[in-house]
């Protein structure tokens, strides 16, 4: 027996601290919920869970961007909805006017309601917004701009790469023109001369008595209403619209025929701008060969596959031009639907005006322009049923983006919680071992610390 070291208390006491270390980690993970508390607990754990913290937190705020863009689409979506109803009314206008059982002033009343929905349509696509980003005045759409101030471009859409696209304008488009003979009326109309003057079928009242500034200005008023303006010092009528569907025809009685020159087997038509696709060394430029291009007036249209779109307007003086137009990849709305960099969906929304739709010079006071404003909504409802559609297909397409989203989500909670999480039932278990030990330790530290006393006996004898 010694007195100076006490082995045996030493030993336990060394134990004793062990089990109370141990018993602390216990007590840590079963308060904190994870057995993982610092890196000193598992390193290469730590980091690994780490990492996937950081995947799960950008999967969470995938799930909500997808649903963000849900939230976009849905509200895009419900104003075309509007746009929709307002186009099938004005379609209801157009029919009723095709009958010719309407007065003028019917049809006065008709036109206004069908100007007052073209402005509504304008202020839907101005003003729908979604957190303050506009959805459909076209800033949501690909952008582009062209070399030539006398061509601009109107619509970007569809599969259209980052690039140059180059065309050739070759021949400008024209207005439909005619000129009365104005000048031959130097007093007032005769009773033979007074009669129904018509302009494209709509009905002009020259009546007896009625002087040259009289007749210009009821001329003047009634060409305006059919989208034609009258020049009343040359008497020229000029349509306003360009293109080969754009026409004048003038007929009168025999006698107002003659005073103003009409011809009524005459009729005078503008012409569409003429372009083609550019080339450099036999191959053109930007644009795949199965693209093909249309001309209306002066707007020029290209298409091709996948949605490929790409849509002109060429102002006169544009012939024998080379146009370039650079196609940028700013435009399209971003969305980022995964957790890392690329994993994104561009939304496309084109324009829709009134213009855009070429509904905005429209009228219905014939029953060739009623007709005519009948088949251009028909189109114009059409260009919409085709944006609502591509809306439907990228909710259809976020939807499953969400879902699959949530999946990965879940499951990788749950291999995070694999490395992290504190097993409860093996903890407790463990923290009662390591409990009943520092007790048992504790015991022999005293009957160690109490073994020299033996000692004092011997010194006794």
């Amino acid at each position: 027996m010694r007195l100076n070291h006490n082995a045996l208390a030493y030993t336990a006491n060394n134990n004793l601290n062990t089990i109370n270390n141990n018993l602390t980690k216990s007590m840590e993970r079963l308060s904190s919920g994870y057995k993982i508390n610092k890196s000193s607990d598992d390193a290469a754990g730590k980091a690994i869970s780490q990492r996937m913290q950081a995947q799960l937190r950008g999967l969470e705020r995938a799930v909500h961007n997808s649903n963000d863009g849900i939230s976009l689409i849905q509200t895009a979506e419900g104003a075309l909805d509007e746009v929709h109803s307002i186009l099938a009314r004005m379609r209801e206008l157009a029919v009723r006017a095709a009958n010719e059982t309407y007065t003028e002033e019917d049809r006065d009343a008709m036109q206004a309601e069908i100007d007052q929905l073209k402005e509504e349509i304008d202020r839907i696509s101005e003003t729908t917004e979604f957190n303050g980003r506009k959805l459909l005045n076209g800033e949501l759409n690909k952008k582009g701009y062209t070399n030539k101030d006398t061509v601009s471009v109107i619509e970007v859409a569809g599969d259209i790469d980052p690039g140059v696209y180059g065309i050739s304008v070759t021949g400008d488009a024209t207005q439909a023109s005619m000129t009365l003979g104005i000048d031959a009326l130097t007093g007032a109309i005769t009773k033979e001369q007074a009669g129904t003057l018509k302009i494209n079928d709509f009905e002009i009242f020259i009546s007896e008595g009625m002087t040259k500034d009289e007749v210009n200005g009821a001329i003047r008023d009634a060409a305006s209403k059919i989208g034609i303006d009258y020049d009343t010092d040359s008497g020229e009528l000029r349509t306003q619209e360009y293109g080969s569907k754009q026409s004048i025809h003038v007929t009168g009685n025999t006698a107002l025929n003659s005073l103003l020159g009409i011809d009524e087997n005459r009729t005078e038509y503008g012409t569409n701008a003429t372009a083609d696709f550019r080339t450099e060394s036999g191959q053109r430029v930007g644009f795949r060969d199965s693209a093909t291009m249309e001309t209306q007036g002066n707007r020029i249209t290209v298409t091709d596959r996948n949605g490929f779109k790409m849509v002109y307007d060429v102002e006169p003086g544009s012939s024998a031009d080379d146009v370039d137009v650079t196609v940028l990849s700013a435009g399209p709305m971003v969305l980022q639907i995964g957790d890392n960099e690329g994993q994104t969906l561009n939304i496309n929304i084109g324009k829709t005006t009134a213009d855009a739709l070429d509904i905005g010079n429209i009228n219905i006071y014939t029953h060739g322009y009623a007709t005519d404003a009948v088949g251009r909504i028909d189109d114009a409802i059409a260009e919409i049923s085709g944006i609502r559609s591509a809306l439907g297909a990228y909710q259809n397409r976020l939807d499953h983006t969400v879902n699959n989203l949530e999946t990965a989500s879940e499951n990788l909670t749950s291999a995070v919680s694999r490395i992290q999480d504190t097993d409860m039932a093996e903890e407790i278990t463990e923290y009662t071992q390591q409990q009943v030990l520092s007790q048992s330790a504790l015991q022999m530290l005293m009957k160690s610390n109490a073994r020299p006393e033996g000692l004092l006996q011997l010194f006794q004898r």
